[in-house]
């Protein structure tokens, strides 16, 4: 009976330890080097410094006691168990159901939320225990950090540890009304600026307009009014071949100051460019930026070319969000009657909304998504402000530019003579009075017959 009672205390007592030690370790995960300072500053003795100081190690050791006490508990359960019964394969699928136990009541009352909200009082608590495990266990632990890790990917999984702390405290925060959720959301942004790359943020080749080597200052200053950029890249060949970028206040200052011919080629006036690597991360980018007073860079894929253009405002919007402008317009219509026969499209409408209502048969259009899309398709290049096309019984014709990003934002549709089709209607409402006509002439010939 004494065997008994001491295999039940020692079962108590090893599920305890297990249950301390992962409170300890999840508070680890949470607790920062300046609240180990804190811990140490009030209890000089105390040795949570030197615990977060050597983390790595003390993790090891944490998880190689933990895993011992559980299996202290499943051997003392095994015992016993075997004093109930001489089967042995009772016993040993007695044994199994014990150690399944054991992990699912360290996963159910594991108080995951006590450690991470309170890492500092657990920490505090727990700190001696967890460096006395740790000295027992010798060299061993520090060796097999060494063996696995290096001090990079130490400090990697440090600084993950501290981003997953300070989110969590920024979580807090909200929860607690002590800023506002805009001001957290701003705050995460911020922090994932390390993990967001550039490709994510840039302006795609496609929607980038090019200025050709030779071209005149006169013309280079039309297509600065006409597209509302403010720099345009320099290109040789063909938009993998980028020899700089044309300012256009270099393009006026070379007109008006210093009294160039307005013949001359942009060349001359042309700023190098920097060159970044598409997986480049927005952190990084913005500190070069920063460090190198540019506004502008363009961004290469793995190959060497052209993948896109990025700016100063886009990586500002990655953290504040899109910036208004006075002059954006919200909740358009996709299709606004002017007159009959004309009408103002967005460009963001989809394509199939538009071959839709204006009835287009047109099949090859599964690599274009919006109509701004679908008018660069047919241009050739990319649209600027009164660039026109033709589709079918079409004339299509770019109204406005969006003020900055300077895509295609409304355009001009008219409906040619040959096959108006009641334009003097929004395109929807005649089709449905088309509908209408149909089911009147058919019932009329029903009422005939």
């Amino acid at each position: 009976m004494l065997t008994i009672t001491i295999l039940i205390l020692l079962v108590l007592a090893c599920f305890g330890l297990v249950w301390v030690l992962s409170l300890a370790e999840i508070a680890l995960g949470y607790i920062s080097y300046r609240q180990a300072e804190d811990i140490v500053a009030t209890r000089p003795k105390n040795p949570a410094l030197i615990v977060v100081s050597h983390l790595q190690e003390h993790l090891f050791a944490l998880q190689f006691w933990r895993a011992f006490f559980q299996t202290g508990v499943a051997l003392c359960v095994t015992m016993l168990i075997d004093f109930f019964t001489d089967n042995l394969w009772l016993t040993m699928l007695c044994a199994s159901l014990a150690m399944l136990m054991v992990a699912g009541l360290h996963l159910l009352f594991t108080p995951r939320d006590l450690a991470s909200r309170h890492e500092s009082l657990v920490v505090r608590l727990t700190a001696r225990l967890v460096r006395t495990l740790r000295q027992i266990l010798g060299p061993i632990p520090g060796r097999v950090v060494a063996s696995t890790d290096d001090d990079d990917t130490e400090d990697e999984e440090l600084d993950e540890i501290h981003d997953r702390h300070f989110r969590e405290f920024i979580s807090r925060a909200e929860d607690a009304d002590i800023i506002d959720p805009s001001e957290a959301d701003m705050i995460q942004s911020v922090v994932e600026l390390d993990d967001t790359l550039v490709r994510s943020v840039m302006v795609p080749r496609i929607d980038v307009i090019w200025i050709e080597t030779g071209t005149t200052l006169e013309d280079a200053l039309s297509l600065f009014i006409r597209s509302g950029y403010s720099r345009i890249p320099l290109t040789g060949e063909s938009p993998d071949d980028i020899l700089g970028i044309v300012y256009l206040k270099d393009v006026v200052r070379a007109i008006h100051r210093t009294k160039m011919d307005t013949s001359a080629r942009v060349d001359h006036i042309a700023r190098s460019i920097s060159f970044v690597p598409e997986s480049k991360t927005v952190w990084s980018l913005l500190q070069e930026m920063q460090r190198d007073s540019t506004h502008v860079a363009l961004v290469i894929d793995e190959y060497g070319g052209t993948a896109g253009v990025v700016t100063l405002e886009d990586l500002i919007e990655e953290v504040v969000g899109d910036i208004s402008d006075e002059y954006d317009v919200d909740d358009r219509d996709d299709v606004t009657p002017v007159a009959p026969g004309e009408f103002l499209v967005t460009g963001s409408m989809s394509v199939s909304d538009f071959t839709e209502t204006f009835d287009l048969s047109m099949d090859d259009n599964d690599d274009v998504d919006t109509v701004r899309g679908l008018f660069a398709k047919h241009l050739g290049r990319i649209p600027i402000e009164s660039s026109t096309v033709e589709i079918e019984n079409l004339r299509l014709e770019v109204e406005s530019l969006e003020p900055r990003r300077n895509r295609v934002d409304q355009i001009r549709v008219w409906v040619t003579e040959r096959d108006r089709r009641g334009t003097d209607q929004d395109p929807s409402e005649t089709e449905t009075d088309v509908e209408t006509g149909a089911e009147t002439e058919s019932a009329t010939s029903s009422e005939a017959s």
